[in-house]
Order: C-alpha cells, then sequence, then structure tokens
C-alpha cells in the first residue's frame, strides 16, 4: 500500500463521495475486512456468506452514514429491502427472512494481522416488527474500525452496482478487485490466492473453479457492474497457477461506446427492481382480492 503523506480527509469531506449519485445506497468498507478476511474454520468448510447474507449485508452497511461515530441500529422496511434484493413477496418472507438472518449472525470471519488473526461477527442483535413491516439491525461493536471514520485504504461502491447479481462470487469477486484499484489496471492473482479469498479452496480442479466460480462471477461483472473485466490464463508448467485481471471502468468513458454501456448496464438493473417491484404489487394484490378478475370486478 502507497504511503500517505499528511493527514486525509474522512470520508464524507471527500470529492468521490460528495460526487456520488448514490449517497443513500452507498457501501463503504475498509479494505482489510475485503482483503484480510478469512472464512473458513476448517479446510473446504466454506463458510463465506451466501448470496443473499451478502445483500442483506451490504444493504444495513449502505444505510451507514460515513460519518457517524458509533454503529447505530439500523431500522428499515421489509417491503423496501425485499423490493431492492429481489425477495419474493409473500405470506414466507418473515420466516425466510429470519432463516437469513440467523445464519448470518452466526457467521465468524478471521481478520489476519501481520502477527495476529482475531474473529469478527457481523450482526449483533435483530427484531422483526410484524405490524409494522419493519426490521431492526445492529452490527456488531468490533467491526466500526472497518465502517466508520474512514479516511483511507477503503473501497465505496453503490449498493446498485452489485445488488442483482446472481452468484455469491460475484460480489465477493467484483469487492476484491475494487479494493486493489490502486494497483492500476492489471491485477494478478495466483490461482490458489483467489480461491482463498473466495473461499471456494474446495474447487481443486482448475476446470472446475473455472466454470462453476469464475465464469460466473466474471458474468455477473460485465453485466450489472459499472466494470468491464478481462481476464487471462497462466501457466506454470503445465499447470495453471495464475489469473491476470484487466479491470476498466466504464463510467470513466475511455469511449463512447464504454460510457453508453454503462449507461445500459445502470438502466438494466433499475428496469430489473422496477418489474420485480410491479410483480410485488400485482402479488400483493392477489392476496388481497383473490377472487377478482382483470378489470376488479367479480
Amino acid at each position: 500500500m502507497p504511503k500517505v503523506k499528511g493527514k486525509r480527509p474522512l470520508l464524507s469531506e471527500s470529492q468521490e463521495y460528495k460526487t456520488s449519485e448514490s449517497r443513500q445506497y452507498l457501501v463503504v468498507k475498509h479494505n482489510d475486512i475485503i482483503q484480510q478476511n478469512r472464512y473458513r474454520i476448517a479446510k473446504n468448510s466454506g463458510n463465506s456468506l451466501s448470496l443473499l447474507e451478502q445483500k442483506v449485508l451490504l444493504y444495513v452497511i449502505s444505510r451507514i452514514k460515513p460519518d457517524d461515530e458509533e454503529l447505530k441500529e439500523q431500522i428499515f422496511d421489509i417491503a423496501e429491502f425485499c423490493r431492492v434484493c429481489g425477495i419474493q413477496a409473500g405470506g414466507n418472507n418473515y420466516p425466510y427472512l429470519k432463516e437469513v438472518i440467523t445464519k448470518l449472525k452466526g457467521r465468524v470471519m478471521w481478520l489476519v494481522a501481520e502477527d495476529s488473526e482475531t474473529t469478527v461477527s457481523w450482526i449483533d442483535k435483530a427484531t422483526i416488527y410484524k405490524k409494522s413491516g419493519k426490521i431492526k439491525i445492529r452490527l456488531d461493536e468490533d467491526l466500526k474500525p472497518y465502517l466508520l471514520m474512514l479516511s483511507r485504504n477503503y473501497t465505496m461502491f453503490p449498493l446498485h452496482n452489485v445488488i442483482k447479481m446472481k452468484t455469491k462470487y460475484g460480489i465477493m469477486l467484483y469487492e476484491l478487485i475494487k479494493s486493489y484499484a490502486f494497483m492500476g489496471e492489471v491485477l494478478e492473482f495466483s490461482i490458489d490466492e483467489l480461491k482463498e479469498h473466495l473461499d471456494c479452496s474446495n474447487y481443486e480442479n482448475f476446470t472446475n473453479f473455472k466454470t462453476k466460480v469464475l465464469l460466473p462471477a466474471l458474468k455477473d461483472i460485465n453485466t450489472y457492474s459499472e466494470l468491464k473485466v478481462e481476464v487471462e490464463y497462466r501457466k506454470t508448467g503445465r499447470s495453471y497457477t495464475h489469473i491476470l485481471f484487466t479491470v476498466s471502468d466504464l463510467k470513466k468513458g475511455k469511449t463512447t461506446e464504454d460510457m453508453e454501456e454503462a449507461a445500459r448496464r445502470f438502466y438494466n438493473t433499475e428496469k430489473e427492481i422496477y418489474q420485480y417491484q410491479m410483480s410485488l404489487f400485482d402479488t400483493l394484490d392477489k392476496i388481497r382480492n383473490p377472487g377478482g378478475t382483470e378489470d376488479g370486478n367479480e
């Protein structure tokens, strides 16, 4: 990491934050929580967050104000959360959400420092209010140094860029690539290192790793995010050992085509959210009027 001269302003004071188009749903994490966390308790145990667990957590984090001094309890509408994240409407929402939150509360990661490893949890407490349709979530206090009062070594992105991704590896790889953006447009990882980051060392065969993890993740990134990512596979001897990612930010627009593609991805995500919202309204209308016809008359 390059050395920083002088004191940097807090994130909330930075031009990057002030010019963001998505401040209401902006995810900000210290890079250590992206680059140095390890979920596996035992070999190949695969304890990383599921796709929906990641979306719940990112939604909660996106509601934190960057100049907050404490991790406040976040209260939000379950319907709004379901709308943004694409969770199916209906009477099973509460049990389903409870199941996800219960699993998320039990997740533990190891944060790796130079000479130590420390366990950190995600959620401290959650409460669902059925009558008002709201949920209250308090994140674990140990997360404060990684989410609050950040001035350097952090990654920031709109929730919009990842919320419609279809695989957990898409979100994980996106965050990892974003966290190393300061290193330039070409990033190189050993395959073993990348598997460790993505908690998928159980995919020992390269073809399986490429088919089940890497290609679906790249499809997510190149469909929904502002990044265009291309890959090159490198061998040591007869085996593939390293992967090179060539990354460009379409929103920065090196060409007109890049900017048009960034806009297309943004509006396609908006369209998916809108279409889900319409199906949500339709489902609710059928629940309220089970015997109604298309024109609303019995």
